[in-house]
């Protein structure tokens, strides 16, 4: 359950004013004790995610001939904004793998992918992109038509026909945790939905956020998790000063 349920929590902390949940029946009760006042939908195998003003997914979907539907189902045919993470990526890459992403004119797609997630998009190597952070964002781009988020330090966030590029200054070593990905889908998502038809502005506002929420974390070191936060904090300083 914990991944649809941190997304619903970002979503949540993002501004949104009303959170729909699909998940399998068999982990609505325990979300729904993390996140009592979403809306439930049950997810079968042919379900349709409710019309929002932003969808969100692949958070915890795993890469299933059922999931390979239902992401089919929602890409083909739909109109709307769609933030597609984790598993929904893997499921793009089976398909098209380093080949342009046949663009609907009525959708608009937020991609999140770590480094890994990005060299299977690209039909490459994660060293690859790594070496190349900011071309492989570009070739996502060119591909997939998509604003994309290439997580990791210094977060990059591109779009077609928006000529910069927005590299994240905020964010800390303790952010490499399972979930702040699910997490940061669910407050971009919000986010666009705030800010309604600017997907680059919803994107890199949402990075930001997230990245920031987590340095105040830090620095009030108030989270048992963290340890040695005042020798973390100060290489972080250094590392973002140098």
């Amino acid at each position: 359950i914990s991944a649809p349920a941190i997304a619903a929590l970002g979503a949540r902390a993002g501004g949104a004013g009303l959170v729909h949940l699909v998940v399998p029946d068999a982990t609505r009760i325990p979300a729904a004790a993390l996140v009592p006042e979403a809306v439930f939908l049950k997810q079968t195998a042919t379900c349709m995610p409710p019309k929002a003003d932003v969808t969100a997914m692949g958070m915890g979907l795993g890469v299933t001939p059922a999931s390979e539907a239902l992401v089919s189902r929602v890409l083909s045919g739909s109109t709307g904004r769609f933030v597609l993470d984790a598993d929904a990526l893997s499921v793009l890459a089976k398909w098209y793998a380093g080949k342009p992403f046949p663009v609907t004119p009525e959708q608009t797609l937020v991609l999140t992918p770590h480094a890994g997630e990005a060299a299977r998009l690209l039909a490459t190597t994660a060293d690859e992109v790594q070496k190349d952070r900011r071309g492989a964002l570009e070739r996502l781009v060119a591909l997939y038509r998509a604003v994309v988020v290439l997580k990791g330090a210094n977060t990059l966030v591109g779009a077609p026909e928006v000529p910069e590029t927005f590299a994240c200054g905020a964010g800390n070593p303790f952010m490499a945790l399972g979930g702040m990905g699910d997490l940061l889908a669910g407050v971009i998502g919000a986010r666009w939905a705030y800010l309604k038809g600017d997907p680059f502005l919803a994107a890199a506002s949402g990075v930001w956020l997230h990245g920031a929420a987590s340095d105040a974390v830090v620095a009030a070191a108030t989270d048992p998790s963290i340890v040695n936060t005042a020798a973390a904090v100060g290489s972080l300083r250094v590392r973002l000063d140098a």
